[in-house]
């Protein structure tokens, strides 16, 4: 009985260790087939990971420049010194060598070269052509030198707001930088190296390198010498009348083709870092106000064109006028006096303003500036618009359509009121803003979308009888200034306050002129607006 108990026993272990050795053994062929098919990706990968050495080839990063192949923005080499932490061998050592050439600290670089779970990290990037030549001299492991792109502005602060710059990686962050990033910045390349366990290159072996593709070039509509005959014809008049500042725009009335867009003060775009981020804006497109008396174009010419008044009729016009509950005046006159229409503009009449928009009524006249692109941004192809603001018809007070007839109540921007001033020097047609002309990429040149269909807003007799008015406005009117001999110069003045900062009323002190106007009269080329902040002077 004995005996049998013993056999019984010894079976079960023989069944036991069977069972073991079978779990075992498919077990082992589990997992080979898990390496050898199912995660054989992940090994395979690993393998690279360790013996296999990735290197970024970057692009350069496409020009960008004006109508007439002025470079704007272009890139230089520079040097930058980067780590393989993984093929450093004395991380204290070389840390203190590095700290002291390139004076950085010496734990944030020692932290750098001990991080063994990364095969690159940057040490310090964009320094020069000697420092890196002494450092590749000094053969300190898995210590690197790279070429790397950085962008150059060749003439400094010219159209900065328009154009942009990069950060240190070289991305766009604002402007044109920003807006054609993709197109700018093309497609970086790569080199895969192959190495031992020592990490040394495997010479004889078939290092894989994907070109980089360069970035295309980027043209502008903006003509540099127009761009700088802007920019210092507004920093003269900034410090000529003590202002806060001023903005300035010229373009095609035709093709809306942007000549010129600025803002002073300005920033150099290879020191931007040094200027308050404020003065990045383009101030064009950005900076919100009541247009005041330059709005008044297109007040008379929305009341033309509906037929509500004509041309040539003759108002008689008290000095002063109530809308709703306030009282608007004339600035330099107290007693009544006849106007034609003409003369509305000429020489800036409130009331005759005002009378105006009252015969079209809230709709009309809220349709009408609807239609002249206010309350909308203008379309230009630049980051940063603003589309102002006014309130729909029905949200009016009884006082909102005689404060919108003299341009208040209303914020625009500069870009948007020289858009309306080229309906009246086209013949009537809105024209979207145009600041990029054609890309180039490499081997081909496509023309940007530019003006599509034109649409029109105002007849081609309204158009001309507003010109009429606005050449008469320069040559014997409120804008004589402005008057060049024989140029034709057609144009608009305007003065509103700025509002009070507890946001109740208006300053009489504070103030915002400006000019919007276009030349010559017989086939207008060139419109122009300037907008001057808190000037002081005569």
């Amino acid at each position: 009985m004995i005996k049998k108990a013993n056999n019984r026993i010894n079976r079960k272990r023989i069944y036991f260790l069977f069972f073991l050795f079978i779990a075992g053994f498919i077990l082992i062929i589990y997992r080979l087939v898990s390496i050898q098919y199912l995660y054989a990706y992940k090994f395979t990968n690993y393998a690279d990971y360790q013996h296999t050495e990735e290197f970024i080839v970057n692009s350069k990063r496409g020009k960008i420049l004006d109508r007439n192949d002025v470079e704007l923005a272009s890139s230089l080499i520079e040097k930058t010194v980067y780590a393989n932490p993984r093929l450093v061998i004395s991380p204290e050592q070389e840390a203190e060598t590095l700290a002291e050439i390139l004076e950085l600290d010496f734990d944030e670089v020692k932290a750098k070269l001990e991080n063994k779970d990364l095969g690159f990290v940057y040490i310090k990037r964009q320094i020069s052509s000697e420092t890196a030549e002494f450092i590749s001299q000094l053969n300190l492991p898995g210590i690197f030198i790279q070429n790397e792109n950085k962008r150059y502005y060749p003439q400094g602060d010219l159209a900065a707001s328009v154009i942009g710059f990069t950060g240190l990686d070289n991305t766009g962050l604002n402007g044109i930088e920003l807006l054609e990033e993709k197109l700018l910045r093309g497609v970086d390349g790569k080199y895969i190296i192959e190495k031992d366990v020592y990490g040394k290159i495997i010479p004889g072996r078939n290092n894989n390198f994907i070109a980089p593709v360069d970035g295309s070039d980027v043209i502008l509509t903006i003509d540099s010498q127009i761009q700088y005959i802007t920019q210092k014809k507004l920093e003269e008049v900034v410090k000529e009348y003590e202002a806060l500042g001023a903005i300035a725009a010229v373009m095609d009335p035709q093709s809306g083709e942007i000549y010129a867009m600025a803002g002073y003060p300005g920033f150099d775009l290879n020191q931007y870092q040094d200027y308050e981020q404020s003065l990045y804006k383009n101030q064009a497109i950005s900076f919100t106000y009541e247009p005041g008396s330059t709005f008044k174009i297109v007040n008379i010419a929305s009341a033309v064109d509906s037929g509500v008044i004509s041309p040539e009729q003759s108002f008689t016009l008290p000095p002063s006028i109530k809308v709703g509950d306030k009282v608007i005046k004339e600035i330099f006159r107290t007693y009544p006096i006849t106007y034609t229409t003409g003369e509305i503009i000429k020489y800036s009449s409130n009331i005759g303003a005002v009378t105006a928009a009252i015969a079209m009524g809230k709709q009309l006249f809220y349709e009408s500036i609807i239609k002249f692109g206010f309350g909308q941004k203008a379309g230009v192809d630049l980051p940063g618009e603003e589309p102002g603001l006014f309130y729909n018809y029905k949200d009016w007070s009884g006082s909102t359509i005689g404060a919108l007839a003299i341009g208040q109540s209303i914020s625009i921007t500069p870009l948007q009121l020289l858009r309306a001033a080229c309906v009246i020097a086209n013949g009537g047609f809105l024209v979207k803003p145009v600041i990029i002309k054609e890309i180039r990429m490499p081997g081909e040149t496509i023309q940007y979308p530019g003006q599509q269909e034109k649409e029109r807003i105002v007849s081609s007799q309204t158009a001309n009888a507003v010109k009429d008015m606005m050449l008469a406005c320069v040559e014997d009117g409120t804008g004589k200034r402005a008057m060049i001999e024989g140029a034709g110069v057609c144009g608009k003045t305007g003065t509103a306050q700025k509002a009070n900062l507890n946001g109740t009323g208006y300053s009489e002190g504070r103030v915002i002129t400006s000019f919007v106007g276009f030349a010559p009269y017989d086939d207008p080329q060139v419109a122009i607006i300037i907008v001057v902040d808190e000037p002081h002077g005569p």
